[in-house]
């Protein structure tokens, strides 16, 4: 299996060149399929030299963590597995050896030495919250709500549900969204005095209460 990457910062390969002199910066690509060939007859409009090439072309470790036989991994340490990329019209048109790269390098060509500096493909880090998914589907869904007095409002639906004085629990308000809004006690402790409330934030950066909860 090969990759291709698209480099997201070439409009920006000046700002690098300038800023990452004398230190080792992380450039980030992302990934799709790559080929590490020259047989490509297209010209590059930007080549990378003098990098630490981690282009995740191997497969993938075994199920205890040891990694693949054909991965760069050495005397117990990773290494790079090549050290020049080829970039054309925003897509890389090859990854490996500068003297192959270079092949690629026509008059208008940018050659920018990265000194050095590490190269790996972008990632992309999905992922879910297994508790907080199924806990979620007994708490009062906040998802998407737009105001203050939408959020309350389920609450009190929540609460006509639930003995007096029992625990409600609800998650999704957007803390970045309502960052100049946030919500106080007062509204939430006026329609639901009789149970303590604690709403969790989307992102779990905050948590709106009422008054009972305070006083728990």
């Amino acid at each position: 299996m090969t990759l291709r990457f698209i480099f997201e910062c070439v409009s920006a390969r000046h700002w690098f060149a300038k800023c990452f002199v004398g230190v080792i910066p992380v450039f980030l690509i992302s990934c799709s399929a790559l080929k590490t060939t020259t047989e490509n007859p297209n010209t590059a409009d930007l080549i990378l030299t003098n990098a630490r090439v981690y282009t995740l072309n191997w497969d993938e470790p075994a199920l205890n963590g040891t990694p693949a036989s054909n991965a760069p991994f050495r005397n117990a340490q990773w290494h790079p597995d090549a050290e020049a990329v080829a970039i054309s019209n925003g897509e890389i048109l090859f990854v490996g050896s500068t003297e192959d790269a270079v092949k690629l390098q026509q008059a208008t060509t940018e050659v920018i030495d990265l000194n050095g500096a590490t190269v790996i493909p972008g990632l992309v880090d999905s992922h879910t919250h297994f508790i907080e998914l199924g806990a979620k589907l007994s708490r009062v869904d906040l998802t998407d709500v737009a105001t203050e007095e939408e959020a309350v409002a389920l609450v009190v639906a929540k609460a006509k549900t639930v003995k007096k004085g029992e625990w409600i629990f609800g998650v999704g308000w957007d803390e970045g969204a309502w960052a100049n809004r946030y919500p106080d006690k007062t509204l939430l402790t006026e329609a639901v005095p009789d149970h303590p409330v604690v709403l969790f934030s989307l992102h779990g950066f905050a948590v709106w209460v009422n008054q009972a909860t305070l006083d728990r």
